[in-house]
């Protein structure tokens, strides 16, 4: 590094900063000694831990963990001089979410309880002073993922793939209802 460089670094900083949360990333200490031919990469130190009890999202595999996205805002608050920050990302698929039909309606109370579970958390961190000013969930409606094509369904609106017909889910009454009174209380 050279001393123009660090000085471009110290002036040009990031202004806004949108941070994707969807699961932890438990560690723990390594078990076995790393292999020292193979590349660099940051699980040289450490290796992944499942904690015993967690809550998951079976479709995805992935840890449910709502305070996460409290530690995160509270982390750029107190060691990044409470940079102006937005959630970027945040939300679950699920597998299969015809079978939550109910009245021509897709009945996602999973959604709305993982959804309202963050947001409790997040309003903790702003009311804390966080400098958080949004949150927008992945995604608005289905979509196509590179992980899983439609097999999980993600968004606020479903869309039928053979008739390309959008339905409003629960979920997305729900937040609609959220964002246009800016808050909820149950």
């Amino acid at each position: 590094f050279t001393q123009d460089g660090l000085e471009i670094i110290k002036n040009y900083t990031v202004d806004l900063l949108g941070v994707n949360y969807y699961q932890p990333r438990r560690v723990k200490a390594r078990e076995t000694l790393p292999n020292p031919n193979s590349p660099f990469f940051p699980e040289y130190y450490f290796e992944n831990y499942e904690m015993p009890g967690r809550k998951m999202n079976p479709y995805r595999g992935w840890e449910i963990y709502p305070k996460g996205i409290y530690d995160i805002m509270i982390n750029l608050k107190d060691n990044y001089s409470n940079i102006e920050s937005f959630i970027s990302e945040n939300g679950m698929g699920v597998e299969n979410e015809s079978r939550f039909i109910e009245n021509g309606k897709i009945n996602d109370t999973y959604r709305i309880d993982f959804v309202k579970s963050h947001l409790i958390w997040l309003n903790k961190a702003i009311v804390e002073g966080a400098n958080c000013r949004g949150y927008h969930m992945w995604t608005f409606m289905d979509n196509w993922s590179w992980m899983n094509a439609y097999k999980n369904r993600y968004g606020f609106v479903s869309i039928d793939l053979e008739t390309m017909e959008r339905t409003i889910k629960e979920s997305g009454r729900w937040f609609k209802e959220v964002s246009s009174s800016n808050g909820f209380t149950d």
